[in-house]
C-alpha cells in the first residue's frame, strides 16, 4: 500500500530540477490551493522552468495531477499505518493507534491543510475520470484499514462481537474530518477529538477491557503500556 520516499523533499527550498521534486512542490500547492489550482503553466513559472521543461516531465495536467496524489497518498499511509504495522499492533490498540496518527498526520502538518483528501474527495465525488477514481480508491482503502482493524478486535475479543465494524469505521472517519475542521477553524489541538475517539471505543469494548482504562486520554495510554510490559 506504502512505498516510503523522503518527506524532505515535500517542502524542500531548492529550485526543482528532477520529477519528484517538482511533484513535491505541487503537491503543497494542491494542498493548499486543491487540484484545480495546478497548471502546468501556473507551476512552471513559480518553478522558474519552462512550460516545455515541465511537460516532459508529465506529457499531460493528469498525468501531473496522478503523480500528486500519489504522493500524497504514499505520505499520509507512510506516517499513520507503517509504524502501526511496524510494531505489530492489533485489536483495540491497533484501532486507536489509527486514529491518533491520523491527529498527528494533521497536527504536525506534514501537508499544509492537513488532510490531503478530505478536500480533494469532496471536490470530485461527484466527477468521473482516473483522478476522481484514484481519490476515491485512497478514501475507500483508509476506511477499510479501520474497518478491518475493529474486525480483528471483535475476534480477539476487545470489541463486542454484535458490533457493526464497517458502520463505527464510518462514525470514526466522521469524527476524524470533523475534527480536523475545528482545528483549521481555531488552530487548536486535537485534545477533544482524541476523547471523543476514546469514548466511542469504550462504548464498544468488551468486559475484557477494564471500565477505569477509558476514563481518560491519559489512562487509556497509561493501560496499554502497562498491558504490553
Amino acid at each position: 500500500m506504502t512505498g516510503k520516499i523522503d518527506r524532505r523533499a515535500v517542502i524542500g527550498d531548492k529550485e526543482p530540477n528532477t520529477r519528484e521534486e517538482i511533484v513535491a512542490r505541487a503537491l503543497n500547492i494542491a494542498a493548499v490551493k486543491g487540484l484545480g489550482a495546478l497548471s502546468i503553466g501556473g507551476l512552471a513559472k513559480e518553478l522558474k522552468m519552462s512550460k516545455s521543461g515541465l511537460f516532459a516531465h508529465f506529457g499531460s495536467k493528469e498525468n501531473l495531477e496522478t503523480a500528486v496524489v500519489e504522493r500524497a497518498r504514499v505520505l499520509f499511509f507512510d506516517h499513520v499505518l507503517v509504524p502501526i504495522e511496524e510494531r505489530g499492533l492489533e485489536g483495540i490498540e491497533r484501532v486507536w493507534a489509527l486514529c491518533d496518527s491520523w491527529f498527528d498526520f494533521v497536527e504536525q502538518g506534514i501537508l499544509p491543510g492537513g488532510y490531503f483528501f478530505t478536500g480533494a474527495y469532496f471536490q470530485c465525488a461527484g466527477q468521473s475520470g482516473s483522478i476522481p477514481r484514484q481519490i476515491k480508491r485512497v478514501v475507500r482503502d483508509w476506511r477499510d484499514v479501520l474497518w478491518k482493524a475493529l474486525d480483528q478486535a471483535r475476534w480477539r475479543d476487545e470489541v463486542r462481537m454484535a458490533v457493526d465494524a464497517e458502520q463505527v469505521a464510518f462514525e470514526l472517519n466522521s469524527i476524524l474530518i470533523g475534527a480536523q475542521w475545528s482545528q483549521l477553524m481555531t488552530h487548536t489541538d486535537h485534545t477533544d477529538a482524541r476523547s471523543a475517539i476514546l469514548a466511542k471505543l469504550a462504548s464498544l469494548a468488551t468486559e475484557e477491557i477494564p471500565a477505569s482504562a477509558f476514563e481518560s486520554v491519559g489512562s487509556w495510554k497509561s493501560y496499554l503500556d502497562n498491558r504490553t510490559e
